[in-house]
């Protein structure tokens, strides 16, 4: 979780917040996901948003699942190249 609020700042100082992320955006902008703020932050810590889904980052798919889709590719005779995000 630490790794993702760490890329979720980062990404968004990178973009346009060179200065630092807000403490609070308006709501209409916060409800879109438009803006970063440290209050969306907060509630998602607070809600135990351990993907951080809201704040729009995807949940990863464990290595199980992976090797799962290899031998269901393989079994129906395709290549195997998955990618590992």
């Amino acid at each position: 979780m630490k790794q993702e609020i760490e890329t979720y700042i980062k990404g968004w100082e990178s973009r346009c917040y060179s200065n630092g992320i807000p403490d609070e955006v308006p709501a209409r902008i916060e409800q879109l996901n438009k803006a970063p703020s440290y209050k969306q932050l907060c509630k998602a810590i607070l809600k135990n948003d351990k993907a951080l889904k809201t704040l729009g980052f995807q949940p990863r798919k464990p290595e199980s699942y992976h090797r799962l889709k290899r031998i269901e590719l393989s079994a129906r005779g395709h290549s195997i190249q998955l990618k590992l995000f």
